[in-house]
């Protein structure tokens, strides 16, 4: 056998890794954790799958979870290798929910998956057909290890010598798989003999089934006319119980809007169609009397305000205004002939007075002026600044009077037009006088104050009445939301007893609906299940039935007589191989001695397997002639030994299969130097007829390796 090449789709850390395998050596060299043990068991699972052997379910492997693609992709591998001079390319995807296997044959790549046949869990061991070797025989014998071998009671009809007929093994292993095709229990699902006595079962039901047919024919035909009768009255039921529940929903719709508009105060119209649409007498009665408290209501508080109180108040607040607008007038009028009264008199006294001495009085108030302007900047420059302002002060004193003066002297030119214009705003003053004291008169008050006072009194009168109305408007308010709120209580009320009401209603009606509806569904599977029983009373025969049953028995007992044979051949063969292998181990300790005697320089000669032990390995010291067990020994002789004991099974078991496989994953690191180098030219050897995997993160290995692999096409180094 010769693997060419693997494709790992998506098994632990590889995704899409393709790896192409040379016929003689393939090291792989790489530091830890690079993922070499990874692609070993993708190896493994491409060529077998992952699941164990030797059971009847179909149950995962351990490291099934281990190797789930880390990216959560596809658990896919495609493997292509060479049996029996033909060329397979092997396709798996092992997702449980999806697992499936197909197999292609070269050179066109024709699909053959179908040309095999499934085991009793339905599947298609493809290996096992070409090989002869169950997944746990196959890692047994090629992958070297320090572990017990798996499947060491399987592996004896496995192996042949030249001493003894091969085909007593193949015959051997024939003589399993028939038994276990057959089975022991008559119960079993998979088997044989389990489908054998199901049939028998299933024969003697339906001969049991046809003899009581045609006693139960005339029953179903009245049951089925009774059922007609009752399923046509349901139907005519059902449809009265849909159209009344239907009502019920609309009246639903129609409270659902009713318990909404509760929360509004209703209008004059609606106060009607609340009576209007009322159910029950209760609610009318409800509307009526609430709409009659609010009309009383209404009248009792109806506004009776003193018309005439407030169009005087309007006339008293419009006069009041006028007679404002006529006082300032008034007052203006008096101010402006005050002012030009004062004026008129200084105007006349002015021209009468004399001017003494030798400068006027003009002269002497600039003259004054000009000498405290003087003082004052004197006073500034002397440091004395109080008295530069009080003279600064006087200064402008003397200087405005000065100027006043000269106004006054300008303005009695114009007395006769200032005499004319206060005569003119006098009788305009005494106009208005006359018109504000009508004003008072009318209103019965002797002046202005007690006219104010009048206009107080009447506004504080208003304004009670105001507020009076407005408590008035607040208590009628008041009493209309009190009575609202009572009818909007009442009226929930009864809508919620309404509610009640119909919501029992509505729960019967679904309820019988629903028995109904039950009932209908029942009746319809009762007629159709009692028309297919009277057509199989019809179409089966009970002497047919009969017949098929005691065929049934017949092939049972030929079954449990050839399962009788079967053992008991395969225990005399068993017993006669068992002696055999007795006869034939010393071909298998020449094969492990030969090993170990190249390993280690011809130090250890004697090496035993005991295939009644799982091929327990035991070694004769030269030195003390004395066995020594495989555990008692150093760790890198027990490596030594578990190499020769499968490197002895492979051979042997090469000889009945074709040359196969080698695979090593680190199992050099307990040999020395000296050993290394004998076990490395033994595997250089072996190269020349397996294909070998040796897969390492040391490199002494590739070190050693080194001549065989320079300048041959045969080998090859895989860099991970």
């Amino acid at each position: 056998m010769k693997i060419d090449e693997l494709q790992l789709r998506g098994f632990g850390k590889w995704r899409d890794a393709v790896f192409r395998f040379a016929p003689g050596i393939n090291l792989f060299c790489a530091p830890n954790e690079a993922g070499k043990s990874t692609l070993l068991e993708g190896l493994f699972a491409a060529l077998y799958g992952m699941k164990k052997d030797y059971v009847r379910t179909a149950r995962y492997l351990p490291e099934y979870e281990k190797y789930l693609p880390w990216d959560g992709g596809t658990y896919e591998t495609i493997v292509q290798y060479e049996v029996a001079g033909k060329s397979y390319r092997l396709h798996r995807w092992l997702e449980k929910e999806r697992e499936q296997a197909r197999l292609f044959l070269n050179p066109d790549w024709s699909e053959v998956t179908s040309l095999y046949q499934e085991d009793r869990r339905k599947e298609r061991n493809f290996l096992e057909l070409h090989l002869g070797l169950t997944r746990s025989l196959f890692t047994d014998v090629t992958w070297i290890r320090r572990e017990q071998m798996a499947a060491a009671e399987h592996l004896l009809p496995s192996l042949g010598t030249d001493e003894a007929d091969p085909a007593v093994n193949r015959v051997l292993a024939e003589l399993e798989r028939e038994l276990a095709a057959i089975g022991k229990k008559e119960r079993a699902d998979n088997t044989l003999l389990g489908k054998a006595g199901a049939r028998v079962a299933q024969k003697e039901r339906a001969l049991a089934e046809a003899e009581a047919g045609w006693a139960a024919a005339s029953r179903l035909a009245r049951q089925i006319a009774d059922w007609e009768a009752e399923r046509q009255e349901r139907e005519r039921t059902r449809e009265k119980l849909r159209q009344r529940l239907h009502r019920v929903q609309e009246a639903e719709a129609e409270w659902q809007a009713r318990w909404r508009q509760s929360y509004i105060a209703p209008s004059p119209e609606q106060w009607e169609a609340w009576e209007e649409n009322a159910v029950t007498a209760e609610e009318r009665r409800l509307h009526r009397e609430t709409r009659e408290l609010l009309a009383a209501l209404a009248a009792r508080f109806a506004s009776d305000a003193d018309t005439g109180s407030e169009t005087e108040r309007e006339r008293l607040e419009a006069d009041y205004q006028r007679a404002l607008e006529l006082r300032k007038a008034w007052e203006t009028c008096r101010e402006q002939v005050n002012r030009l009264a004062a004026s008129a008199i200084v105007g006349t006294e002015r021209p009468r007075q004399k001017a003494t001495g030798k400068f006027s009085s003009d002269r002497l108030l600039r003259a004054g002026s000009g000498l405290l302007l003087a003082a004052a900047a004197g006073a500034f420059l002397a440091g004395k600044g109080t008295y530069g302002w009080i003279a600064g002060v006087l200064a402008v004193l003397l200087a405005a009077v000065g100027t006043l003066r000269r106004r006054r002297a300008r303005g009695n030119q114009h007395v006769p037009a200032v005499i004319e214009e206060w005569r003119r705003l006098q009788q305009e003053a005494d106009r208005l006088e006359a018109t504000l004291r009508e004003i008072y008169q009318a209103w019965n008050a002797a002046d202005w104050v007690a006219f104010l006072q009048l206009r107080e009194a009447l506004l504080n009168m208003s304004r009670q009445r105001e507020a009076d109305r407005q408590t008035e408007e607040w208590k009628r308010r008041e009493e209309e939301a009190r009575l609202l709120a009572r009818w909007g209580d009442e009226l929930r009320s009864i809508l919620e007893a309404e509610k009640a009401e119909r919501d029992r209603e509505r729960d019967g009606l679904v309820q019988s609906l629903k028995e109904t509806e039950e009932r209908l569904q029942e009746l319809r599977e009762q007629i159709a299940r009692a028309s297919g029983e009277m057509g199989s009373h019809d179409s089966v025969s009970v002497a047919r039935a009969r017949s098929e049953y005691e065929d049934a028995i017949a092939a049972l007992r030929s079954l449990q007589m050839r399962r009788e044979a079967l053992q008991l051949a395969r225990d005399t063969l068993r017993e006669a191989l068992a002696e055999w292998n007795r006869d034939v181990s010393p071909v298998l300790n020449g094969l492990a001695s030969d090993v170990m005697a190249r390993i280690t320089g011809g130090k250890y000669r004697d090496v035993r397997l005991d295939p009644r032990e799982r091929f327990a390995v035991r070694l004769l010291e030269p030195v003390r002639q004395r066995v020594v067990e495989q555990e008692q020994c150093s760790l890198g002789t027990q490596d030594q030994l578990h190499f020769a004991q499968r490197v002895a099974l492979l051979r042997l078991v090469s000889r009945q299969t074709e040359p196969l496989p080698l695979f090593l994953d680190d199992h050099f690191a307990h040999y020395d130097q000296e050993r290394l180098e004998r076990t490395l030219a033994y595997v250089a050897e072996l190269s020349e007829e397996h294909q070998v995997f040796l897969f390492t993160c040391q490199q002494r290995e590739l070190t050693l390796l080194e001549p065989y692999l320079r300048g041959s096409d045969r080998h090859k180094v895989h860099r991970l």
